[in-house]
């Protein structure tokens, strides 16, 4: 039985993976960490709530990281140390902390995805292709970004994603732009647009329910247990 340790437990993401442990039959939660410890949390024998970080980590065979982008450095160099397994899906990381996951895959397996619904990494893949076909001739690629008022990067993680979808399948041939919208309830929508002279390409994913991200973020930590150490992504998991 694998290990589940999630740090940001009691925000949105944290609830719904808990919950996605919770119905698994390969894995068990076996602690959870945030900055205040809530009344109302689950307490049930063998599961450590705290405030201490390390604590977690230190009885996870993997850790999922779901808090803020300014902690995520500090958090993978700690999983290092203690030699656990690091998931993270957290938004909005600088180039340095990407760096910094990096030097820390470099003791651990580690899988970094801004993103962690399995049909984006699918859908990534359709956009690379257009961008290959579409490379040689004048295409403009724009990228539109929806998300939930609460959602402080923009553009997002995704779009950024998608967008380097576009560049590696055109050789940086054409750079795509960028629309965000922050606004309401929206989970997650983006659409890839590739407009060529009285013609358009729409692809479009839309995520209508966070469970699709929680559901995403432990199959990825699920595979992850036990794989060599190194830098990994969502698709890696799917194998593409």
């Amino acid at each position: 039985m694998i290990r589940i340790g999630i740090i940001g437990y009691g925000g949105r993401m944290g609830q719904a993976i808990a919950a996605e442990v919770a119905a698994s039959n390969d894995c068990i939660l076996v602690g959870g960490a945030d900055r205040v410890i809530q009344p109302h949390w689950e307490k049930r024998e063998g599961l450590l709530l705290t405030t201490n970080v390390d604590d977690v980590i230190g009885v996870s065979d993997v850790l999922i990281d779901f808090t803020l982008a300014e902690s995520v450095p500090e958090h993978a160099r700690r999983a290092a140390a203690h030699g656990t397994a690091y998931m993270s899906g957290v938004t909005g990381l600088a180039p340095a902390s990407i760096e910094a996951l990096k030097q820390a895959a470099r003791d651990i397996p580690l899988l970094y995805a801004p993103n962690t619904s399995l049909s984006l990494a699918a859908t990534k893949q359709i956009v690379k292709l257009a961008a290959k076909l579409l490379g040689p001739f004048d295409y403009d690629v724009a990228i539109l970004d929806e998300h939930h008022r609460m959602k402080k990067d923009a553009p997002s993680g995704t779009a950024l994603a998608l967008g380097e979808a576009v560049t590696a399948g055109n050789g940086g041939a054409r750079q795509p732009s960028y629309a965000a919208i922050r606004a309401g309830f929206t989970v997650g929508e983006h659409e890839v647009s590739f407009f060529g002279e009285g013609e358009v390409i729409r692809i479009r994913h839309s995520v209508p329910d966070r469970r699709i991200f929680a559901k995403g973020a432990l199959r990825a930590a699920l595979w992850l247990h036990g794989k060599p150490k190194g830098y990994y992504g969502m698709d890696d998991v799917l194998g593409i």
